[in-house]
């Protein structure tokens, strides 16, 4: 399961986790663990003509006026998306 969303492509990214910043002398430095940032994603499923979709979507994109538009029908949404998922009809 891919942590991505369909719409905008936003992915985890990576960092540094700290602890309370200190400064000064070597010994006082803040240890920096790496650490992976996930996006908040949510499923949201839209009525599209075809049929109903559904889309992980981050919760920023959600408030976006463009992805609300395409979950209220003003606009259709995009082919990439509503494309439904063939992996079960596919041969080994």
């Amino acid at each position: 399961m891919s942590r991505v969303c369909q719409v905008s492509g936003v992915g985890p990214m990576k960092g540094h986790r700290r602890r309370h910043p200190h400064s000064g002398a070597w010994k006082l430095r803040a240890p920096k663990k790496n650490h992976t940032f996930l996006p908040n994603l949510q499923i949201v499923t839209i009525n599209t003509p075809e049929g109903r979709v559904r889309v992980k979507v981050t919760t920023s994109v959600m408030s976006s006026d463009k992805f609300n538009d395409y979950v209220a029908g003003v606009k259709p949404l995009p082919k990439e998306l509503t494309r439904k998922s063939r992996q079960h009809l596919k041969k080994k």
